[in-house]
């Protein structure tokens, strides 16, 4: 996690103005209480993972994000021919590669479904440049996973190159807790299906952000040419944009 370790809480501080510590000698009453780092991000605490309503006064709210989906690709195909064992391996180096470029932007891994990681960027870690900073991230992970190929096929006994596909998009989302039975706070909306088809649209190794994102980074990237799509489970076809790495 490098040298961006915070000795408290800045999801606590920034959303309540509370200083909940979680590292240092000073944290020892905290742990005492359960309250430890979070798994979604190492300067978040476990109020801010587990205890939403608490921390928002609202079960839900809308706010603006940009969501990031980092697919590896191939693995139904590895998981044929791979061993159990190496398959758990892999996906645990793709995590462990793709968290810090996530968590050293103030970006939070959410949740990690199977083959994808989706983070999310200003919550509850806000920054007025979260789009580029989720861009920064998708561009580290892809320079991380094409550095390491000899890596993951010695990981996965599969000769064929590892891959990764990478989605972003930006808007307003709902973030909050859903139901009753899982407490860990998720984003849902339209943001969450549009970034999650745009990545299921980009190459392998590519990184492919909506025309939404695009506007709010054009000044970096003034020469990028759309690309129209026809994406499941969106009437209208969506323009997008392949970053550079």
């Amino acid at each position: 996690m490098g040298d961006f370790k915070s000795v408290y809480c800045k999801g606590c501080w920034q959303q309540m103005k509370v200083p909940i510590f979680i590292r240092s000698p000073i944290s020892f009453p905290f742990r005492l209480m359960g309250i430890k780092p979070s798994r979604m991000h190492p300067n978040l605490c476990t109020i801010c993972e587990s205890m939403f309503t608490r921390v928002k006064k609202n079960k839900q709210i809308e706010i603006p994000a940009t969501v990031m989906f980092a697919d590896l690709r191939g693995y139904t195909r590895l998981s044929e021919h791979a061993d159990p064992a190496d398959i758990a391996r892999l996906l645990e180096k793709f995590y462990d590669e793709c968290a810090p470029a996530i968590w050293k932007r103030d970006g939070i891994i959410n949740k990690m479904i199977g083959d994808a990681v989706l983070s999310i960027f200003n919550f509850p870690l806000e920054r007025h440049d979260h789009v580029h900073q989720a861009v920064m991230a998708g561009i580290e992970i892809q320079r991380k996973c094409r550095d390491m190929q000899s890596e993951f096929s010695a990981i996965s006994g599969v000769d064929s190159p590892v891959k990764i596909g990478i989605g972003i998009h930006t808007g307003t989302a709902s973030i909050g807790e859903f139901g009753t039975a899982y407490k860990d706070f998720t984003i849902i909306g339209s943001v969450v299906n549009k970034a999650s088809r745009i990545q299921g649209a980009a190459q392998n190794g590519e990184i492919l952000i909506s025309d939404d994102a695009y506007h709010c980074i054009k000044a970096d990237y003034p020469h990028l040419e759309p690309q129209t799509y026809n994406l499941k489970g969106i009437d209208q076809p969506v323009i997008a944009y392949a970053v550079p790495l």
